[in-house]
C-alpha cells in the first residue's frame, strides 16, 4: 500500500546564528568568572596578610627583650616558634641600623616556588615605646594561587560543559527545526493520506512542463463513482483505506517524469507524457481496468469505477490553470454522461458548464417561486382497464425557457444537492392535489413517487422525509414508493436504510426500470419489494420479438414467485398490450392507455372512470 513519505534532511550547513549566540554567552560567562576570580584572589590575599600581620605583632611584642640584651639565642628560638606556620617561609629580625639579628628560613626550594608573588609584612619591635628593631615575615602564596587555580579550573570546565551542552542542543534544535520546515514544505505540496501530489504540486509540475517540454502530454482527471456511498456504508476509515489502495494502483501507471495528484476527497489527476488520441483511449482503458480490480473490505469485494475527463496539451490549453480548467470541464461532461464515462475536452464544454450553472441557479429559484408541478400517468389493470394506481412525474415550466425535461434538470438537482429539498417539495404538491381530488368526492388510488438515494445523504435527511410524510398525512394507502434498481441497491443494507424504515411503516415498495441495472435474483429476494416494473426497453415491439416475449414471461414468473405484482412500462400499441397480457403481467402503463396528465385532467379521468365503474356495478 502506498504510504506518505517525508524527504530526508539535506546536508546543508547548519545556521551559524545559534553558534554566535552561544559564543557570546560563553564569553560573558568567562568574563564573569575572571571577575569573580580576581575578587576571590584579593579576598584570600587580604585574609592571609591579616593572619600574617597578627603573627608578626605577637612575635614583635616578645622580641624586644632579646634585642635589648642582644641575646641571639633567644631571638633565634623566638623565630623558630614560627615553624608551626605552614605558610611562613622566612622571618628576619633586624636592628634599626639594618644589622641582622636573627633569621628563620624554611629552605631555598620553597622560596623559589613563591618568588613570583611572596606575601610580606613588617612590624616594628618596641622597647619602652621606642623602636629597637624590625621584624619582617615572608609567607608563601602557594595556597592563594592553588585556590585561585582550582576556581578558574572548575569554572572553565563548567563553562566548557555548558557551552558543549548548549551547542549540542542548539545543533539538535536547528536540525529538528529544519526537518519540521522540510516536512511542512512537503505537506504543502502533497496529500498526507495517500502521499500523492496535491493541487499546488500538480500546478507546479504542469507549469514546468509547459515551460520546458515541447512534447505533447495529457492531463486526466478522475472522479470515483459513488464514493460517498462507500463512505456511508463502510465508514470513513475504510473509505481512507480504499483511497490509499486506489492511489497505489494508479501510481503503477505513471513514470518518473509523470505526476499523480489527489485534488479532493475522491478526485485524482494524472499528468502523462503523451498526447495522442490513440494513447488516450488506451490509457483510459487501463485506468478503468486497474480500478475494477476488487478491493476487499473484510470479505466483501468492492469494484470502483470513475468518470474521466481528459485534456490534451498543448492542444487544449497553454498554461497550467487553463489545463486544469479544460480537464475539469471534460470531467463534468463525463459525470453527466453517467458512471464510468470518459470525455475528451471540447471547446463547447465551457459553454455547456455555464448553462448548467445557470440552470442550477434557476432550480434554486424554482423552489422559491413554486415552478414545479406534478403530472400523473395512470396505471391500468391488464384485464378490465381499471385504474389501480398512478405514477407522479415531476414537471418544471421555467418562465422564460419554457418546459424543461426531467432528464435534463434531475441529474443537476442530484449533483447540486437540491434533490433533497425538491423531493420534500413534491410531497407537498402531491398532498395538495390529492386533497383536491378527495374534496371532489373521487376515489383516489395510491400514487407512486420516485425517490433517489441522493435524497438521503445523511441520517437527518431520512428523518426529514419520514417526518414530512407524517405531517402531510401521506400514509401507505395514499403513497407508494418507487425507486430505481441503483437507488435500491445503494440503500439495501442496514436496518436504518430508508427502504427498511419505509417497509416498517407499511409502505409498498416498487422497483422501477427492472432489468437495466443490477438484475439479480438474490437482490430481488433481499430487497423484498411489492411490485416490479418491467422496463420499456423489454416491452417495445415485444409482439414482434419471440425472445423478448420469453424474457418478459420469465421475469413475470420470477416476480410472482417472490409474491410481487408486475407492471409493464411503455406500452404503446395493441400488439404490445396483448403480448404483456399473455406474458402474465398484472398491470400496464403507457401512451396507449394514457399519457401523463396534469392534476385537473387526472381528476377528470378519475371522475370518468369512477362513473363508469358505478354504471358497471348497476
Amino acid at each position: 500500500m502506498h504510504t506518505p513519505f517525508f524527504p530526508r534532511p539535506s546536508k546543508r550547513r547548519l545556521s551559524t546564528t545559534p553558534n554566535k549566540e552561544i559564543a557570546g554567552l560563553v564569553a560573558a560567562l568567562f568574563s564573569l568568572m575572571l571577575l569573580l576570580a580576581v575578587v576571590q584572589f584579593h579576598g584570600l590575599k587580604a585574609s592571609m596578610l591579616s593572619d600574617l600581620g597578627a603573627a608578626a605583632e605577637l612575635i614583635a611584642q616578645n622580641a624586644s627583650h632579646a634585642i635589648v640584651i642582644e641575646d641571639d639565642t633567644e631571638a633565634h628560638e623566638l623565630l623558630s616558634a614560627l615553624a608551626r606556620s605552614k605558610n611562613l617561609l622566612k622571618a628576619r629580625l633586624e636592628s634599626p641600623d639594618g644589622r641582622l639579628l636573627a633569621v628563620y628560613d624554611k629552605g631555598h626550594q620553597a622560596e623559589r616556588c613563591d618568588e613570583l608573588m611572596p606575601l610580606k609584612v613588617s612590624r616594628p619591635v618596641l622597647a619602652y615605646g621606642k623602636p629597637v628593631g624590625q621584624l619582617i615575615l615572608t609567607a608563601s602564596s602557594h595556597k592563594l594561587l592553588s585556590w585561585t587555580a582550582v576556581f578558574l579550573g572548575i569554572g572553565s570546565i563548567s563553562i566548557a560543559v555548558a557551552w558543549f551542552t548548549s551547542w549540542l542542543s542548539a545543533r539538535r534544535a536547528a536540525k529538528a527545526a529544519r526537518q519540521a520546515q522540510q516536512k511542512l514544505a512537503w505537506m504543502s505540496r502533497h496529500d498526507p493520506l495517500t502521499g500523492c501530489a496535491n493541487r499546488e504540486e500538480l500546478r507546479a509540475h504542469l507549469r514546468e512542463r509547459f515551460q520546458s517540454s515541447p512534447k505533447p502530454s495529457a492531463l486526466y482527471l478522475l472522479d470515483l463513482d459513488d464514493f460517498t456511498v462507500f463512505n456511508a456504508a463502510y465508514g470513513a476509515h475504510q473509505g481512507d483505506a480504499i483511497l490509499r489502495v486506489i492511489a497505489q494502483r494508479l501510481q503503477t501507471l505513471v513514470k518518473p517524469e509523470d505526476r499523480l495528484a489527489r485534488l479532493s476527497a475522491d478526485e485524482f489527476a494524472l499528468s502523462l507524457q503523451h498526447g495522442s488520441e490513440h494513447s488516450l483511449l488506451e490509457f483510459t482503458t487501463r485506468i478503468q481496468e486497474v480500478l475494477r480490480e476488487p478491493i476487499f473490505v473484510g470479505d466483501v469485494p468492492l469494484r470502483a469505477t470513475a468518470c474521466i475527463g481528459v485534456a490534451l496539451l498543448p492542444d487544449d490549453a497553454n498554461n497550467e490553470d487553463s489545463a486544469i480548467q479544460a480537464a475539469s470541464a471534460a470531467l463534468s461532461m463525463a459525470r453527466h454522461a453517467g458512471h464510468g464515462s470518459v470525455c475528451r475536452y471540447e471547446e463547447g464544454h465551457d459553454r455547456k458548464l455555464r448553462d448548467r450553472a445557470d440552470l442550477t441557479d434557476a432550480l434554486r429559484l424554482a423552489l422559491v417561486r413554486g415552478e414545479f408541478r406534478l403530472n400523473y400517468q395512470p396505471i391500468y389493470s391488464v384485464h378490465g382497464g381499471r385504474v389501480n394506481g398512478a405514477e407522479a412525474l415531476i414537471r418544471w415550466k421555467h418562465p422564460s425557457r419554457g418546459l424543461i425535461s426531467p432528464d435534463r434538470f434531475v441529474p443537476i438537482a442530484e449533483s447540486s444537492g437540491l434533490i433533497e429539498e425538491i423531493g420534500l417539495h413534491l410531497l407537498g404538491l402531491l398532498q395538495r392535489d390529492r386533497q383536491a381530488w378527495l374534496c371532489a368526492g373521487l376515489q383516489v388510488p395510491p400514487i407512486a413517487i420516485n425517490i433517489s438515494s441522493l435524497q438521503f445523504p445523511k441520517e437527518q435527511s431520512k428523518d426529514r422525509f419520514l417526518q414530512q410524510l407524517s405531517a402531510l398525512e401521506l400514509g401507505p394507502d395514499a403513497l407508494e414508493i418507487e425507486l430505481t434498481e441503483r437507488a435500491a441497491f445503494e440503500e439495501l443494507e442496514g436496518k436504518d436504510s430508508i427502504i427498511h424504515r419505509l417497509k416498517g411503516r407499511g409502505y409498498s415498495i416498487s422497483l422501477d426500470d427492472f432489468g437495466t441495472g443490477y438484475s439479480s435474483l438474490s437482490y430481488l429476494h433481499r430487497i423484498n419489494c411489492d411490485k416490479l416494473k418491467i422496463d420499456r426497453s423489454f416491452v417495445r415491439r415485444m409482439d414482434e420479438n419471440p425472445k423478448a416475449q420469453q424474457l418478459v414471461k420469465a421475469i413475470v414468473e420470477v416476480a410472482h414467485a417472490f409474491h410481487m405484482t408486475t407492471v409493464a412500462e411503455g406500452v404503446e400499441t395493441e400488439g404490445e398490450l396483448n403480448a404483456v397480457r399473455n406474458a402474465g403481467c398484472t398491470a400496464v402503463q403507457g401512451y396507449l392507455l394514457d399519457r401523463p396528465l396534469d392534476a385537473q385532467a387526472f381528476g377528470e379521468r378519475l371522475a370518468a372512470l369512477n362513473g363508469r365503474a358505478s354504471e358497471d356495478a348497476a
